[in-house]
């Protein structure tokens, strides 16, 4: 492990990882996490496994790693790699995530299966064991991520924050998370950064050359918080 990045959701995270592969690292994204390590994660989040070394097992030949959950769990993880450097993707301000990250929640709560027409959805868990764990591990996820379970979100009012928790909520758990980050890290293991500096300082602290491509723009917030084809398909 040689690059832990500890941005939450929504901070650039698709494009930092992009750009990381670009420089020749193996990176897990929010997808390989949950194709490759969700049995793991489902014993960490229900406590069942509460060792850290679990991580070292999980990224043992993995050189970064991007995005939820990996991001949440950062600190363990950096306790398994401590020579790893660490990048934590920012935004311009809390209030751009706070907007970001609830118009996508609220995108979430129409396609998955808390939305209206898919009653049916909550008997597959009954008949399939994947997709109990699924359900577990996203309740899970959007916890930490929100401090709500999914089953706070409003389907039928797109756009809406989650019941009981508002732009306050978010910008708290965003400075929070942020704040952890930095107080934790020595100066020369740790880079903030937003994905709009470009190459330049991320490949300053990593050593590593410019590439001649231009940096990578992924999963471009839209206007009603749509998100990437790989999470709709995760997620429904």
């Amino acid at each position: 492990m040689k690059v832990i990045c500890a941005g939450l959701s929504k901070t650039g995270t698709t494009s930092l990882c992009r750009a990381l592969r670009i420089l020749g690292y193996s990176v897990h994204d929010h997808p390989e996490h949950v194709v490759l390590n969700l049995d793991n994660y489902v014993d960490i989040f229900s406590g069942v496994e509460n060792d850290e070394s679990i991580f070292k097992e999980m990224y043992k030949n993995v050189d970064a790693v991007t995005d939820t959950p990996a991001c949440v769990f950062w600190q363990s993880i950096f306790s398994q790699f401590p020579d790893a450097k660490v990048v934590l993707s920012v935004r311009d301000t809390p209030e751009v995530w706070t907007t970001s990250v609830m118009k996508t929640y609220a995108y979430f709560g129409k396609i998955t299966w808390y939305a209206p027409g898919r009653w049916y959805s909550f008997l597959t868990p009954y008949l399939s064991k994947t997709v109990a764990k699924l359900r577990y591990f996203y309740s899970c996820v959007t916890i930490f991520m929100s401090g709500c379970d999914g089953m706070t979100f409003d389907a039928n009012a797109p756009g809406d924050p989650p019941y009981g928790f508002g732009k306050l909520g978010f910008k708290k758990i965003y400075h929070d998370h942020n704040a952890g980050v930095k107080q934790a890290l020595p100066p020369n293991q740790l880079l903030v950064y937003n994905v709009k500096e470009g190459w330049g300082p991320l490949c300053e602290f990593l050593g590593k050359e410019v590439p001649e491509e231009p940096f990578p723009n992924e999963n471009v917030s839209q206007p009603d918080g749509k998100v990437s084809a790989v999470e709709q398909t995760l997620t429904s």
